[in-house]
Parts: structure tokens; C-alpha cells; sequence
């Protein structure tokens, strides 16, 4: 893939667990905030109304029932928002359920599976991949099985770290997006325009900002130089983390027009 970088010597699937584990901050979720996770779960709130309206941009409105299909879904509070205020029935696969396994989601369709075993039951007119493609050990297998997953006219967004951003140059070795050796592939413009060519496809918009506010990546890169212990309390990170984004509001106000480490990527099937 012509522009985009990949670990030559990944982890083997079995080994995954031991990285992707209950301390994973991701899976660990708003609990590990102590005090504070009112605040982190009412940031989680606003990124999933982002995901939500970006998502109802494009939509079939001539569809009567729209099927949407979350890849790597993790914590699934995008696809229960989805569900509430688009209409949509949801289904979300990740290859582990510590993200749901202590809730109920009645109204989802949560699976634990990988996306390779993933077996579709019905054709979706929306797939979301929010940071899931960089950790997919095989993305060109997984986007032809995605082809087969959509309805022609069905759309695929994509969500990744971008490797050629400003942060990424900044912070070198402690970027969060090479998060190595979890993130196996980072893309760019070319390796898209590589990977989604026509008559299959046709590329939407390729945005260099995301839902995900490039802030927090960057910041995840200032704690991994520092040494953090990822499976500790972050409850005393909440008020430098606070003090820290208010001094570099100045900056990261300009997140749409500067690259600073996020992209998004809409991509229709068209035969």
C-alpha cells in the first residue's frame, strides 16, 4: 500500500490478550477517573453526539430501515445513541465484550467476534470503523469483506490516526497514534485513494480531523513520555489534564484546517 506505514513483526493473534487487557484504558472506561468520572463520561456523551450527527450526514433517506454495522464497537454507547435518535437497527461486533459485558443492551445486536469469523445476516446501508482499521491485522481482506457487507450506495466511514500530522512529527516515538504494537497499520490520503478505487468505490470525503478531538491523542503522547502506568488510578491526571487543554485551546482551536492527528474518511459502494 503505496503511503502507508505497518509493523513488520506483529504480535500474534493469541498474544492479543495480553495487551488488550482489563487495565486497557479504553475498557477500563470512566471508572478509572475516580471522582471524576461524571466529567469523562459526560466527553463521552459529546463524542458520541458527534459520531451521531456525522453519521446522519450520510444516511439514505430513501431508505425505509437502515441496518448499521459498528466494527471493533468496544464500549458501545455510539450504537445505543444511534439506535435512540436515528431509528437504526444496530449491530456491533468486537473480537472482545469487556466493553458491554457488564451492562444490557437489549435493543443491540452485540457479538463477540472477530471481523474475519463475522457472519452478516443482512446487507447495512452504514459501516462505522472508529479507530478499528489500524488494529486489523489483515485491512485489505477486511475491506473486501466490508464491500460485501454494504448495500450498493452504502456508505463506510472511517476514523484513524493520521501518521503525516503536525503532532506526529512533534512527538516522534511518543505519538499515541503509532501505539505499537496494538495499531498495526497507519494510512494516508494515497493509501486510500490506493485501497478505495473505482468502479468498487468512490471516496466521498477524506477530512484531516475527526470526532475524536486531536487534543486528547496528543495528550495521551505527553503521559506515554512521562512513563505512565496505563493500569493506574488517572484520577490525579484530571485537573492538569483540565489546566492543559484550556492553555492549548489557542491551538487545537484550529484542529479543521491544521492536521493534528485524527482523519475521517466516507466511502461509498458503488456496484
Amino acid at each position: 500500500m503505496c503511503q502507508a506505514v505497518w509493523l513488520t513483526n506483529p504480535v500474534s493473534k493469541e498474544d492479543l490478550d495480553n495487551y488488550y487487557t482489563d487495565n486497557y484504558l479504553p475498557y477500563q472506561g470512566s471508572a478509572v477517573w475516580g471522582k471524576y468520572r461524571s466529567f469523562v463520561e459526560r466527553s463521552q456523551v459529546q463524542l458520541d453526539k458527534r459520531r451521531v450527527n456525522f453519521v446522519s450526514k450520510w444516511l439514505n433517506q430513501k431508505d425505509e430501515q437502515t441496518h448499521m454495522l459498528d466494527v471493533g464497537c468496544g464500549n458501545p454507547s455510539f450504537l445505543d445513541l444511534v439506535s435512540k435518535k436515528l431509528n437504526i437497527t444496530c449491530t456491533g461486533i468486537d473480537f472482545s465484550d469487556l466493553g458491554w459485558r457488564d451492562k444490557t443492551y437489549n435493543h443491540l445486536n452485540l457479538r463477540k467476534v472477530s471481523m474475519e469469523d463475522f457472519q452478516p445476516t443482512e446487507l447495512y446501508g452504514v459501516i462505522t470503523l472508529w479507530h478499528y482499521l489500524e488494529h486489523d491485522y489483515h485491512p485489505q481482506a477486511t475491506i473486501e469483506k466490508l464491500y460485501n457487507c454494504l448495500k450498493p450506495g452504502g456508505k463506510l466511514i472511517i476514523e484513524v490516526p493520521d501518521y503525516k500530522s503536525m503532532t506526529a512529527k512533534l512527538q516522534k516515538s511518543y505519538w499515541q497514534g503509532w501505539h505499537s504494537p496494538r495499531h498495526l497499520t497507519l494510512f494516508s490520503a494515497v493509501s486510500f485513494r490506493e485501497i478505495f478505487q473505482q468502479p468498487k468505490w468512490k471516496i466521498l470525503k477524506h477530512q484531516r480531523y475527526g470526532t475524536m478531538d486531536a487534543f486528547t491523542l496528543w495528550w495521551l503522547g505527553i503521559l506515554e513520555k512521562k512513563g505512565i502506568n496505563w493500569a493506574g488510578n488517572m484520577e490525579p491526571k484530571f485537573w492538569p489534564l483540565v489546566f492543559l487543554k484550556i492553555l492549548t485551546m489557542p491551538i487545537f482551536i484550529f484542529e479543521k484546517y491544521l492536521p493534528f492527528g485524527i482523519q475521517t474518511l466516507v466511502v461509498e459502494k458503488k456496484i
